[in-house]
């Protein structure tokens, strides 16, 4: 491969990463609105359960895919294919922003 080729795939990747992390930030922030009025009124909509549920199901995965990284050495290497294989297998073990 040409070096350009290389730079140009690593930059789209920087630039898919930088945008997922800010989607992932906004719903986050959401999900944190629709925390707070639960408390509240102790009460939300189907819709803002819905939501709720998706973003902490994506806040686990993430745990699950960053605490190896930190703790495990090589994690690197082994999180790349364990997410393939997953995929092979109809588990999405990635966030939804992904």
């Amino acid at each position: 491969m040409e070096i350009h080729v290389i730079v140009g795939h690593i930059e789209a990747s920087a630039h898919h990463l930088l945008i997922s992390i800010h989607k992932e930030a906004e719903n986050t922030k959401e999900a944190g609105m629709i925390i707070r009025k639960y408390v509240a009124t102790g009460q939300i909509t189907e819709d803002e359960e819905k939501e709720l549920k998706i973003q902490l199901a994506d806040t686990l995965k993430i745990v699950g895919i960053v605490v190896p990284f930190v703790l495990i050495p090589g994690a690197s290497i082994v999180m790349p294919i364990l997410i393939k294989v997953a995929g092979k297998h109809n588990i999405n073990l990635l966030p939804s922003v992904v």
